[in-house]
């Protein structure tokens, strides 16, 4: 690699890691888990996570069921989906930002 290659690779990898600490600090705001999620999940298990969107999670969990650990692994599952859904809104709030700029 040349010298102008080697910059413009770590000057990309310096913007991904920007970009991806904007999303961490922006997802706080879209962080909509309270503080028992985990206590809901517990109660409510599959049905949890179906009225909340997480459909791959509620099969999990309703399969789980079926052996019955279910009820004590989605307590577990809770925090890490809404965290996640989090995530991505604040990247593609990020990417709207981004595109209206230029």
């Amino acid at each position: 690699m040349t010298n102008i290659e080697m910059s413009r690779v770590e000057r990309l990898r310096s913007e991904a890691v920007v970009n991806r600490a904007e999303a961490e600090l922006l997802a706080e705001s879209f962080d909509d888990s309270t503080g028992l999620s985990w206590l809901w999940a517990f109660l409510f298990g599959a049905l949890y996570f179906l009225v909340h969107g997480f459909w791959q999670r509620a099969i999990v969990v309703f399969l789980l069921n079926w052996v019955i650990i279910g009820f004590f692994i989605a307590p577990f599952l809770a925090y890490p989906a809404r965290r996640k859904r989090a995530i991505e809104k604040a990247e593609k709030m990020l990417l709207v930002d981004r595109a209206r700029a230029s």
